[in-house]
């Protein structure tokens, strides 16, 4: 008897078999072939750096080149392509993540990482490099981050490190980020309602530390800088005692003019509906509380 003339009792006839880890082990041989230098088909160029790799998996788990080998583009046909602007080394590890789907995070290449991830469209890398910056903020940092990612269009790592920045404004005020900061940058810290501060004249100075460390090109910017601090929050003791006697301020028309303001807010309470509100406006730190980071790093 044919086994197409068997009988059968009415079960179903069809019976489904998986090898389930099949893809993981498929990936694990091609990463080796590729290792041993075999079946390569593309090879990506930067600057002096090679690396062979097979187009199928690149298309199969990197959106750019799935675009490129799927579409006709120009580089489809060609056996070698350059690829500008990217760091070699952060390219082999996003090459072997195509393969392996592991990459390593470290502060070294955590940056290069990013900038390849984002040109090569793995949002899962690029988020996990922006998860790896944002649990590592701390005020020896936090501004450099926050530049990084508002280049980068990281919006979630970039709110991050500017409510970390608010949170620890004072921190961050004695770091060397903060006294290379751009006079738009400061004026825009310093103008801000977020900062958590004990009191303003730690605002004041962090104003005085950034322009004394390059006094002869940043002098001409307190006047603009202490219109943007609160000084009628001052106490008057320090008014008198601090503001009004450093030698920047004395030097300064406009300067002085300020700190008479902030005098007469204490002088005569009758003129204070007058001054600009947000003047006498208390900051309110609403940041995020819960970002922590060690002090001795």
């Amino acid at each position: 008897m044919k086994m197409g003339d068997m009988i059968f009792e009415e079960l179903e006839d069809l019976m489904h078999f998986s090898v389930h880890d099949l893809p993981n082990r498929g990936y694990a041989v091609m990463e080796e072939i590729r290792r041993q230098g075999k079946l390569c088909d593309v090879t990506l160029k930067v600057g002096d750096h090679k690396f062979s790799a097979h187009r199928i998996v690149l298309a199969a788990s990197i959106p750019y080149f799935h675009a490129m080998f799927t579409n006709d583009m120009m580089e489809c046909k060609q056996d070698e392509i350059v690829m500008q602007g990217m760091d070699p080394s952060a390219l082999e590890a996003l090459i072997n993540f195509a393969y392996n789907g592991h990459v390593a995070i470290d502060q070294q290449n955590v940056q290069a990482l990013l900038i390849g991830a984002s040109f090569l469209q793995l949002q899962n890398v690029k988020d996990a490099c922006c998860s790896f910056l944002r649990e590592r903020l701390h005020p020896k940092n936090c501004l450099g981050v926050r530049q990084f990612a508002e280049t980068m269009m990281c919006t979630t790592l970039y709110d991050a490190a500017n409510s970390f920045v608010h949170q620890h404004f004072v921190e961050v005020s004695m770091s060397e980020e903060f006294l290379s900061l751009r006079p738009e940058e400061v004026l825009e810290l310093v103008g801000c309602d977020e900062l958590n501060v004990k009191a303003e004249e730690q605002v004041f100075e962090a104003v005085l530390a950034w322009v004394r460390h390059e006094q002869e090109d940043r002098e001409p910017r307190l006047p603009e800088l202490l219109s943007k601090t609160r000084l009628p929050l001052c106490r008057p003791q320090f008014l008198a005692d601090r503001v009004q006697q450093d030698e920047l301020v004395r030097c300064c028309h406009k300067c002085r003019d300020l700190v008479d303001e902030a005098k007469d807010y204490h002088l005569m309470p009758e003129r204070r509906p007058h001054l600009p509100s947000f003047k006498t406006r208390q900051r309110c730190c609403t940041s995020i509380a819960g970002l922590i980071y060690a002090v001795g790093d």
